[in-house]
């Protein structure tokens, strides 16, 4: 079977969509996996908001980034940049990590810390999502007379 230009047209733009947006779907669920895992089984330590900036969009659009420290119950002192919606700098958070990788694993999610970060995996997995369903369809529908 052999598909005219605008079927190969169709096949070559959804299998993009679908490898780009599929990838990026696949790493924000794992990241919002581990985050998960460290909500439900990691250990809590006090930690602060040590650091509050802003960065400039492309449009003119200002966006927030908070930076968080805490130290592990074996001592190690850990930064982690962690966005989360009303939270100003010197806030008290609570941190939940695993201990096997407390840099990569640390999250202010959960119980007296904040859900955004949250909302925030979820929306971008969920647009991501989208995407990769609509390069999925494109590929099928390349097929069809």
């Amino acid at each position: 079977m052999s598909l005219c230009p605008a079927q190969t047209t169709m096949f070559w733009v959804g299998l993009a969509v679908l490898a780009a947006f599929g990838t990026l779907c696949f790493f924000l669920s794992r990241q919002l996996i581990g985050r998960l895992r460290s909500v439900t089984s990691g250990i809590t330590a006090e930690g602060r908001c040590i650091r509050r900036y802003a960065s400039e969009g492309s449009e003119g659009n200002t966006y927030w980034h908070h930076v968080h420290a805490f130290t592990t119950l074996d001592g190690q002192y850990v930064e982690f940049e962690e966005d989360a919606v009303l939270l100003a700098q010197g806030d008290t958070v609570t941190v939940r990590y695993r201990p096997s990788n407390p840099a990569r694993s640390a999250t202010i999610m959960g119980a007296g810390g904040t859900w955004s970060p949250l909302f925030g995996s979820l929306f971008g997995i969920l647009i991501s999502g989208i995407f990769t369903a609509f390069g999925a369809l494109f590929v099928v529908l390349s097929f069809t007379p």
